[in-house]
């Protein structure tokens, strides 16, 4: 069996103003073609469809399209993740077809998703959980005067391990029953010694934001135990990797579009699955680059005059390092670059004024203008550019507007 795993699609997003339709409809296009190429099952998108809880209507539009279209060639299963809105994206997923699944609520953890017959697996979709709207829901400790269950630490690790001993749960009275399929479980969490990246919003508001890899070893219990879960299709962080700490293969497929400056030069991939039995092989298929993502710093000189030529129409973040603030710079830089979006000048000399200098009132205003002009440009003022300077002042003082 052929499964596909991606995640963090966020639909919607731009970078530093710029929109990424154009980006997003490439990668959706390569993933149409991929999925048929490869004879590909089942497609699991472990969260973040969206970038935000109300997506604007064109990326609705283009989502909604490409479902339909992917759907058509492969089952489809989506969890949410913590830029959807949970009740939005699962609004309408007891009218879909079986072709697309969509889990968002907590009353569906620890229901198997079953694909296939005899030789198929169990998929455990486990959405995005925030510690204070699920820690009583999904509480399993003992009962308070109240009757109802004490609520979970405020935690993320707390509420994600209850989540697995519900996996577990089902897990077990399956095994018992017969039924061996291996099974895949999706998370959309911050694993302990994942390396984030600068789009992603940090999980903390509820409790403490990172899961041990250790509590998806035990399924939320206190001891390890194999049940035959052969892959954990993990969401939330951009950058493509895998996480030790467990038996089980734990993976990030990873954005497939670069939404932050700290990705460039990292390479896209979707996971793709083989599964036999209890065996699981493990395959990253590069996502081809639509626009790429480049770091520049340097003078002025050296950065127009021989610009290469692979990075005139990628992404660029730009810093000049020229001591002055070269004149109509950024006006300058994008005749050469034409698509970048952030130009910063970063003069290698400090101000003037030292740390702890006297405050404005206290100064003579033609000392305060020769050091602002010292700090902006860089440099010191010559005699003629400073004897300027004194003669606006002295001109200031005899209209009487100092």
């Amino acid at each position: 069996m052929r499964i596909l795993h991606t995640s963090d699609w966020h639909i919607g997003r731009t970078l530093h103003g710029q929109d990424l339709s154009d980006s997003v409809d490439a990668f959706f296009s390569w993933l149409l073609q991929l999925v048929e190429a490869r004879s590909i099952e089942l497609v699991l998108i472990s969260g973040d469809l969206f970038d935000r809880a109300v997506p604007p209507l064109n990326a609705l539009a283009r989502t909604s399209k490409m479902l339909e279209e992917l759907s058509a060639k492969a089952r489809v299963i989506i969890t949410s993740g913590n830029h959807d809105s949970a009740t939005r994206l699962g609004l309408f997923s007891p009218m879909l077809d079986q072709r697309l699944v969509v889990t968002t609520g907590v009353d569906t953890i620890g229901t198997a998703v079953e694909h296939g017959g005899p030789g198929g697996c169990l998929i455990y979709p486990i959405p995005y959980l925030e510690p204070d709207l699920v820690r009583q829901e999904l509480s399993d400790l003992a009962p308070l005067d109240s009757g109802l269950p004490a609520p979970l630490p405020r935690s993320h690790e707390a509420v994600v391990a209850a989540a697995l001993r519900r996996v577990r749960a089902d897990l077990e009275l399956r095994r018992e029953a017969g039924d061996q399929r291996p099974a895949i479980i999706m998370l959309h969490e911050f694993l302990t010694g994942g390396a984030p990246s600068d789009s992603e919003r940090v999980i903390e508001v509820g409790g403490v934001g990172c899961v041990p890899a250790a509590v998806l070893d035990t399924l939320g219990g206190e001891e390890q135990i194999d049940l035959g879960v052969v892959y954990a299709a993990l969401g939330h962080l951009h950058r493509p990797q895998s996480i030790s700490g467990a038996r089980m293969p734990l993976r990030y497929s990873g954005s497939p579009i670069a939404y932050s400056f700290s990705e460039a030069g990292v390479d896209k991939s979707v996971v793709l699955l083989d599964v036999h039995g209890d065996s699981c092989e493990i395959e990253l298929v590069p996502i081809p680059v639509h626009r790429p993502l480049a770091l520049l710093r340097g003078t002025m000189e050296d950065l127009l005059a021989d610009p290469d030529p692979a990075l005139v129409n990628a992404y660029c973040s730009i810093s000049v390092t020229d001591d002055a603030r070269p004149q109509q710079m950024v006006s300058r830089i994008r005749e050469v670059y034409p698509h970048a979006l952030v130009i910063l000048h970063e003069s290698a000399i400090r101000s003037s004024i030292p740390s702890g200098a006297p405050g404005v009132r206290s100064r003579a205003p033609q000392e305060v203008t020769l050091d602002f002009f010292a700090a902006v440009g860089g440099r010191e003022l010559d005699a003629r550019e400073a004897q300027i300077v004194s003669d606006v002042w002295t001109d200031m003082r005899k209209e009487g507007l100092q």
